[in-house]
């Protein structure tokens, strides 16, 4: 009896982790519609890759091994923060994921999905080998700079400004301003720390950035 060869083993089947979060690709903005909504991390040994999606399908594809940096920041518009992740590619093109709805403000329903999406995709990163891939959070230190002195400036006329006021005129109302300007200046102060300018472990994203 003539021997059989043995059937050929098939390559493991790609998996494939889906996450209903709006991006922006190359600063190109389609907040307004659903169009750039969806994001998939594909898991298919050396073709594993990041995916992007429209409403007709896939959008755009990139493998792990393009990715040369991740940056993770925060922002506000004075009330709630929106979350963003951004992903360079070799070759100049970016990738920005965010917890931000349709209308580019905070989502909340979004903040935990975005969180599981930066936790999964920081675990598969982190394997890459040391040096290959730049973690970094926060904006630069240029910006940071100006950021905290247009914070200080604020802080003396919104907050400083209405006690002393009220030592001067005798006029408890001036005391109105202050509430409302702590309350105005918190959600910047809190962005400003949470981004400062640094380097991380992709081990240990910081969690100030997906809150």
């Amino acid at each position: 009896m003539m021997a059989t060869a043995p059937a050929p083993e098939l390559a493991p089947a790609a998996a494939s982790t889906a996450y209903d979060l709006y991006y922006l690709v190359n600063d190109k903005r389609f907040f307004w519609h659903d169009l750039n909504r969806g994001v998939s991390l594909i898991d298919g040994g050396r073709d594993s890759a990041i995916l992007w999606h429209t409403g007709n399908g896939e959008a755009g594809r990139q493998l792990w091994t393009d990715i040369i940096s991740v940056n993770l920041t925060s922002g506000t518009s004075g009330k709630d923060v929106v979350n963003n992740c951004r992903i360079d590619f070799r070759g100049g093109r970016f990738l920005v994921v965010t917890d931000a709805g349709t209308t580019g403000q905070a989502d909340h329903a979004r903040t935990p999905i975005y969180r599981d999406f930066v936790r999964a995709l920081h675990s598969r990163l982190a394997l890459a080998p040391p040096g290959t891939i730049r973690f970094s959070a926060g904006i630069s230190q240029a910006r940071h700079v100006v950021m905290l002195t247009l914070a200080a400036v604020s802080g003396l006329l919104f907050v400083a400004t209405p006690p002393g006021l009220v030592m001067i005129l005798r006029e408890w109302r001036a005391l109105g301003p202050l509430a409302a300007g702590t309350s105005f200046i918190w959600p910047f102060w809190k962005m400003i720390k949470d981004n400062w300018p640094r380097t991380y472990d992709p081990r240990q994203p910081p969690g100030e950035l997906m809150d």
